[in-house]
This record gives structure tokens, sequence and C-alpha cells, in this order.
């Protein structure tokens, strides 16, 4: 079943109505589980909120800003009301010129939220999402999307994993390291997950969508674990910088420590990135040494063209609230790959 809902604004006045705002437009599709999806739509003036309702227990908080520079900030809030209580399952916030529609897609999936931009054709589907492993404690401070690494995170792991598939585009790149705990020794078991744009620069979208805990993190992702000397080691591409950025190339990465926390690192960056060489002094110092230890590498090519960097990873160094985790290296050792 489909059915919209239009909001219009409007002044009694007809002076009032002749210095009137332009309209904001909206557009949401909102799907429960894999119901039939409910169409939204509004028109609203800028610096208005709204609640638009899409199902008897989803609504939308919709708060359009005042037009700032020229454009709109229009942060949008989908809440479930089943409980009796508002509960937040997503929150987003998107910038755009006034005249241009504002266009989402929600499916709400057993608390998992996929929300794409603009509208697909078809609306996505839960059972297309990857299973969702349980999230460890999430420590080191504010992490929006440390649940990522656990939607779609195999069932085994090796301590050499393949991030970019063969044959995608780009400069072949190794990636290797260490994993040391707090005493100085290397530390076994240990999960790290990393994510990277493509050599355009760009996240590729996966396909199927997934939740908004890792969709962002695109299609270029992998986990490793660290084998009996604390070792592990990325196969992939060398990512591109962000199109029309002055962001350094990078890699997003994460340590998990199965049964005790989860938290993000410094990102990996390359010493010979023009914008990373064009990095004020202070921004480079305040990049390492961080979370995690030092994330800034000195790539070297080989002769066949494959480019190498290493990054030991130092657990909870830099991390607020780490709780000191246990060492695991004598546990689950049948789950895994040396």
């Amino acid at each position: 079943m489909r059915r919209s809902i239009w909001i219009a604004l409007l002044v009694a006045s007809a002076t009032t109505l002749a210095a009137a705002p332009p309209q904001i437009k909206f557009s949401f599709s909102v799907r429960d589980g894999d119901a039939a999806p409910v169409l939204v739509t509004a028109a609203v003036p800028p610096g208005t909120k709204h609640y638009l309702q899409a199902t008897d227990h989803l609504r939308l908080d919709v708060n359009v800003s005042a037009i700032d520079n020229g454009t709109v900030l229009t942060p949008v809030r989908l809440l479930d009301d089943s409980s009796g209580t508002a509960v937040e399952l997503a929150a987003i916030t998107w910038r755009t010129p006034p005249a241009e529609e504002h266009s989402w897609a929600f499916t709400v999936c057993a608390g998992r939220v996929i929300w794409l931009q603009p509208i697909p054709v078809q609306p996505a589907s839960c059972s297309g999402l990857p299973a969702m492993a349980n999230p460890d404690p999430i420590v080191g401070g504010p992490c929006g999307d440390c649940k990522g690494p656990y939607e779609g995170m195999p069932a085994t792991f090796s301590s050499v994993a393949r991030i970019a598939p063969n044959g995608e585009p780009g400069d072949p790149l190794v990636v290797t390291g260490r994993v040391f705990g707090a005493d100085g020794k290397p530390r076994s078991g240990v999960i790290v997950y990393a994510y990277h744009t493509n050599a355009k620069g760009i996240y590729p979208e996966p396909d199927p969508p997934r939740s908004m805990y890792s969709n962002h993190h695109g299609r270029l992702r992998g986990w490793a674990r660290t084998d009996s000397k604390g070792r592990y080691t990325f196969l992939t591409i060398r990512p591109a910088n962000y199109p029309n950025s002055t962001a350094a190339q990078h890699i997003h990465m994460h340590v998990i420590e199965r049964g005790c926390a989860t938290y993000y690192i410094d990102e990996l960056l390359f010493t010979d990135d023009p914008m990373f060489q064009r990095m004020a002094p202070e921004a480079v110092a305040r990049e390492g040494p961080g979370r995690g230890g030092k994330g800034i590498t000195t790539p070297r090519r080989d002769a066949s063209g494959t480019w190498h960097v290493e990054r030991d990873i130092h657990l909870g160094q830099n991390i607020p609230g780490y709780p000191g985790c246990p060492d695991r290296r004598h546990a689950d050792l049948t789950e895994w790959i040396d």
C-alpha cells in the first residue's frame, strides 16, 4: 500500500504570501520489514520543524534550518513509537540547495535500518541484509560506525585477508603489521578490520545494500585475525583521494578484541601522497603517534609494481576508557587459520 502525506504551510495574509520563503520539498519512502513501502512527501518552508507519520509506529522528525550560504541544512530522524517511548532508529543530516528535492528511502529491519539516497526504483529488502554478529562494548569515545565491522563479519578468519578482489582496478597494495599488548608482547587472536575507497576515490556501494552500520564503508573491506606472532596482512589496492577534496589517501581501521572491546584506531596514511605532504605540520603532528599507535606509513614499491606498507598496532594506546582486555592468544584457536 502506498499513501502520500502532503504538508504545506501557508500564511493567510496576502502580504506574507508574497514574501513567503521557498518551499523545501521532501520525499521519504518508509518500509517496515518487507511490507509495502509508504511514501511520505512534504513541501515546507525553511526554519520549521515537522513530524511526519509514516506507519502506525514509524515517524520522521524533520528540522529544516533557515537558508545559510545558499544551502538548507536538514537533520532527519527516524523514530519508532511502538514501545510508547520514541526510539531513534536512524539520524542523518543533509545540506542541499533549496531548489533540490530531498529524497530518502528507509527500510527498517528489526532494529537495523537500510537508508538510501535518492529513493531507489526498488526499495531495499531485509532479506538481503548480511548476518549481524553480537557487537563488543565500544570504547574510546563516540564512534558512530564501530558496529559496522560486525555486520557481515565472517565466521572464520585468516591472518591474511583480501579487501579488493582480484581484478579490482588500482595499484596493488599489501598492508602488513603486528599487534602488541600493553606488555609489548605480540598478541594473537585480535581482529583487525579495514575499509577504504577504490581507485576513483569513492566507497563503492555494496549490492545488496547493507544497513546504516556499514553501508557507507562500501564494498572494499576485510577482516584479518592475528596469528601466533601477532601478524596480520591485507591484500588490496591503493585507495585514491576523495574527488574534489584535499583529504589525504587513507585506510580506515578498527580493532576488535572479541569478548572485551572494539574501537577505531588512527587511519593509515601515506607519506608520499601529495595531499598528505600539503598538510600543515600541526595537522601531521595530530596524526601520530595516536590511537593504537602511529598510522603514518612510508610506502615502498617492489619490482612488480606492488606497494607495501607496515602498520603496527598497540592495543589500547591512547584509547580513552580502554579496559585492558585479557590476552586470548590461546582461545578459540580452531576458529581461525594461521
